[in-house]
């Protein structure tokens, strides 16, 4: 829907970075017809994956390369996901704990499986750094993809899970392997919105849902749930929290053009402008 908006009214495309392996069928009409072009990460390594997707490089013929005239026909980035990559970090740290790299300072648990003919090294980091690492990369390039020169960069990320060897915190919100950036991450965007679904029933179809700002779900053992829409003060009350079905495009409408207007007009009459 975004991607949409954006073509619609600038004419630009949308660029996805993708870790996810749960494949792109759904976009891939919007793909076709020039609207969203996907970057994945294929065989790349993460942290480099990352690093480079943040600063608006492709890969071509094996090798990164920022292709200014290529990124001034992007309106919008798209990160997909914070969770999907943080993963990915951690079974690469995995992989090294494996091969007796040290990582931390801690101990790393390590063994080798033998069998059929073959031989493979299996090890596991000790202690919170599988998860301080991967979550603290995350957010520095998070941060850094917000200076790229776009109208809208957007991360995706799962609703959060009970993961986390350090934290037991009930909150749902972002998932970056474990929970310590659940309660924070929000307040490093504009706007943070977080989209569930409503499984079909009795021959309904399932419903799909944005939320506006925080709330408590009902359907988890009313947990709070985090969301972020940043209103002006003098923006008028919502008149529905939810939006149904979910349309980040009517969201954006609401918590960002709508009130921002509305306020504006709000304050010019209080302080007499013109």
């Amino acid at each position: 829907m975004l991607a949409e908006d954006i073509f619609k009214r600038t004419g630009k495309k949308t660029r996805v970075y993708t870790a996810d392996r749960g494949g792109t069928d759904p976009i891939r009409p919007h793909v076709d017809l020039g609207i969203i072009e996907i970057v994945e990460i294929g065989d790349s390594d993460p942290w480099i994956f990352i690093n480079k997707a943040v600063r608006g490089f492709i890969k071509i013929d094996g090798k990164w390369v920022l292709d200014k005239e290529r990124n001034s026909m992007v309106g919008f980035y798209a990160f997909e996901s914070a969770h999907g990559i943080a993963k990915l970090m951690k079974l690469d740290m995995e992989r090294k704990a494996g091969m007796g790299i040290s990582i931390g300072g801690d101990t790393n648990s390590s063994f080798e499986a033998n069998g059929e003919g073959e031989k493979l090294k299996i090890g596991s980091t000790k202690g919170y750094q599988k998860f301080a690492i991967p979550q603290t990369r995350i957010q520095e390039e998070i941060l850094e993809s917000q200076r790229l020169d776009a109208e809208y960069v957007l991360w995706t990320a799962g609703a959060s899970k009970d993961d986390d060897e350090v934290s037991a915190n009930r909150v749902i919100g972002p998932d970056v392997i474990g929970k310590a950036l659940t309660t924070t991450l929000p307040m490093d965007f504009n706007y943070t919105f977080r989209m569930s679904v409503i499984p079909s029933q009795g021959g309904k179809l399932e419903r799909h849902l944005l939320y506006l700002g925080s709330h408590v779900d009902t359907l988890a053992g009313n947990t709070p749930s985090m969301g972020n829409i940043r209103r002006p003060l003098d923006a008028p009350p919502l008149k529905e929290l939810i939006i149904e079905p979910a349309d980040i495009v009517k969201a954006l409408q609401v918590v960002r053009l709508d009130a921002a207007k509305a306020a504006t007009e709000v304050i010019r009459k209080r302080l007499g402008m013109k």
